[in-house]
């Protein structure tokens, strides 16, 4: 038995309809402030999305239907003990900490009512997300937001870890009230900068990466001619390159040279070597070097667990072979669905300047499928406006 369904008692059975009750009524209350009026649906989709992972949660108790992650047992123990060990990141010791320890309180201990919490915040992320796709592209069809809905309900990724007790669902809450923040006409807004505050107290990185999301935004919103768009990067380049150097040394600590990213690269490889799925050591000694690693860097974040840089039997891996199906499918339909969706190429653009930077820092297979979720998310949003222009003719499948 997993080691968090080990103290579970008659309480936790008792409060679980009370805690079900209240997650919904505040995913329906939130989606109905974020979210187009689609009042029906949302309110059907909710209670039939939080019946499922009901399901799946009883199920797992039964025959550990999601796969128990290494980091488990660590976050764990922060739950039930309220210690954080000293060699841990700052995402740990204070993002963790701070969030995940009050809810598991709030939960009054019970695993079943924190995961209830866990889904409830991947869903307000995921509902912010659709937010932000709608208001960014001013969208009024209701079943761009639908299909979304839809299509995350079932993403393997985001079941298993609404069933685990790690970082991810909070990963998702900063994400989704940073790209609505973004969205709204004024910039300095709560929303973007609880979304800034909750990456920063969690995984540093998100904030580097907010930074440059901003920039693009607003760089590619100037009404310009493509010639002296193209004319001002190649101009710019020197300086958006020193900017990005400054704010990766301040946040990550890590200068951008190639000497310095395979250092960082390769001390960490070591501290997973035995693991058996991280990536080959890597030797950049030029700006050359780390270019010609950058495709299959790239495309191997994007496509694990199948294999890039480095095989694993990732059949046996069902968890992450299931995810690995499903972003294959997402880009399947990206590209069939391609050719009304490419006016929000903008969002695309989103997406792939998060697998270009995480693609440098990714050393382990396995995590790599962890991490590429946000990026996933976001390639989705234009699946599903692509979905909501081509599909027309089967809507009747849902009159609401």
């Amino acid at each position: 038995m997993k080691a968090y369904y080990a103290n579970i008692d008659f309480q936790d059975v008792i409060s679980l309809p009370f805690y079900f009750l209240m997650v919904y009524l505040i995913l329906i209350g939130f989606s109905k402030l974020i979210l187009l009026k689609d009042n029906r649906y949302l309110n059907v989709h909710f209670f039939a999305l939080l019946l499922f992972y009901l399901l799946i949660g009883l199920i797992d108790f039964k025959i550990k239907l999601i796969p128990y992650f290494p980091d488990t047992n660590l976050f764990t123990r922060i739950l039930e003990t309220g210690v954080t060990p000293d060699n841990q990141s700052i995402g740990v010791k204070v993002g963790y900490k701070l969030l995940a320890i009050p809810i598991y309180w709030a939960s009054l201990k019970s695993i079943f009512n924190y995961f209830l919490f866990n889904i409830m915040f991947f869903q307000m992320g995921l509902i912010l997300i659709a937010g932000a796709f709608n208001k960014f592209y001013e969208i009024t069809d209701v079943w761009v937001q639908r299909f979304f809905l839809i299509l995350s309900a079932f993403m393997p990724s985001i079941i298993i870890y609404s069933f685990t007790p790690l970082r991810e669902s909070y990963f998702v809450l900063a994400l989704g009230l940073f790209f609505y923040g973004m969205s709204r006409k004024n910039l300095l807004n709560v929303f973007l900068i609880l979304g800034v505050i909750l990456a920063a107290i969690l995984r540093i990185q998100l904030v580097l990466y907010f930074f440059i999301v901003l920039g693009a935004r607003y760089f590619f919103n100037l009404k310009w001619s493509k010639s002296a768009i193209i004319s001002t990067i190649v101009i710019l380049i020197p300086v958006f390159f020193l900017g990005l150097n400054f704010l990766s040394q301040s946040i990550l600590r890590i200068s951008i040279s190639p000497e310095s990213l395979s250092l960082f690269r390769n001390v960490q490889r070591l501290n997973y070597f035995e693991s058996g799925v991280t990536y080959p050591e890597v030797n950049w000694t030029s700006w050359l070097d780390l270019f010609l690693d950058f495709p299959g860097l790239f495309f191997q974040f994007l496509l694990a667990p199948f294999p890039v840089l480095i095989f694993i039997p990732f059949w046996t891996k069902i968890a992450y072979f299931a995810d690995g199906l499903f972003t294959l499918f997402i880009l399947f339909l990206g590209v069939v669905l391609w050719k009304p969706a490419k006016s929000k190429s903008l969002w695309l653009l989103f997406a792939l300047i998060y697998i270009g930077m995480s693609c440098f820092f990714e050393f382990h297979l396995l995590g790599a499928v962890r991490h590429r979720l946000p990026s996933t998310l976001l390639i989705m949003g234009i699946v599903s406006y692509g979905l909501s222009i081509n599909i027309s003719k089967f809507r009747w499948f849902f009159r609401f």
